[in-house]
């Protein structure tokens, strides 16, 4: 996969963005209402990213962040993949550059799931969903700002402090499915 990084970058896009969540939340639905329950659900993982909204936003959110992820697992391999001849991402265009876009990327993207959760958390009559709803909202922008805090220290060409930094990113991503719950 490392000679090719395009499809790499397609693959961890199309299962940890697209199949898995479109699948959990099939499932789930499913599993909470009844297989009669929603249409949606019943009629599997491709039916339900297309025609359920919820379930689109958090492929969309979950695909960018692994956008981000596949690119960024290239950075601290630099060395190697020049010594190897494997023209990954990060060889073509420089560790710094990848490193910034893909920074800026998941700042952006905590940035407008934050707003749209805020916004939408206006929007609903019951007090309880929009505190939690809010609450996500808050903590999507609280995640955006660590992103380019936690950078700030990181030396795009050190291989050991971009895989920490790698690392901090997927504990971001793991908690962010742990939010997905409060959102409803």
């Amino acid at each position: 996969m490392k000679r090719h990084p395009f499809l790499a970058a397609f693959c961890i896009v199309a299962v940890r963005g697209t199949i898995i969540n479109a699948g959990f939340y099939s499932h789930a639905l499913s599993s909470a209402f009844g297989s009669g329950a929603s249409a949606i659900s019943s009629a599997g993982v491709l039916n339900c990213l297309l025609n359920d909204w919820k379930c689109g936003l958090s492929s969309l959110f979950f695909g960018v962040f692994g956008i981000v992820i596949a690119l960024m697992k290239d950075v601290p391999d630099a060395d190697g993949d020049r010594k190897f001849n494997i023209r990954s991402f990060t060889v073509r265009l420089g560790q710094k550059r990848v490193f910034s876009t893909m920074k800026g990327l998941l700042a952006g993207l905590f940035a407008v799931y934050g707003a749209g959760l805020m916004r939408w958390s206006t929007m609903t009559p019951m007090m309880p969903v929009a505190v939690t709803r809010g609450l996500v909202g808050l903590c999507c922008w609280a995640a955006g700002w660590t992103v380019n805090r936690v950078s700030r220290g990181v030396n795009a060409e050190d291989s050991g402090e971009v895989y920490n930094y790698y690392m901090y990113l997927w504990k971001l991503f793991y908690l962010s499915y742990l939010a997905l719950p409060f959102v409803k």
